[in-house]
């Protein structure tokens, strides 16, 4: 395994931990921090995202990489597309806010690159 591959599991675990010791509450357990995008950020991921991109965003049978995405395009392009949809993508306007779609950009930003 390559040393970006031992980078991105570390990454997956280290933020796994973190979600898990704040598995007791329903609410972001950093609402005041900057990390609270973040986290929001993973959550609409894994939630809306992941089925297609892959858990990470890497890119999965469907959908291509969301990481490689967010590095090309300039935030306000991605919101776009996301609430527009493209191709096979639906328009997820009526199922993210713009404030959500920012923070999974703001989450595949810390991601590296394949």
């Amino acid at each position: 395994m390559n040393m970006k591959k031992y980078r991105l599991l570390s990454l997956f675990f280290g933020v796994s931990l973190l979600l898990l010791s704040g598995c007791t509450s329903k609410e972001n357990p950093f609402p005041d921090h900057e990390g609270g995008k973040i986290y929001l950020g993973l959550k609409h991921m894994n939630i809306r995202c992941s089925g297609c991109h892959g858990d990470l965003g890497g890119g999965g049978m469907s959908g291509p990489s969301l990481v490689k995405a967010v590095k090309k395009l300039k935030p306000e392009e991605f919101v776009a597309t996301v609430i527009s949809g493209r191709g096979d993508m639906p328009s997820f306007n009526k199922k993210l806010q713009e404030e959500e779609i920012i923070q999974i950009v703001e989450w595949l930003k810390m991601l590296p690159e394949d």
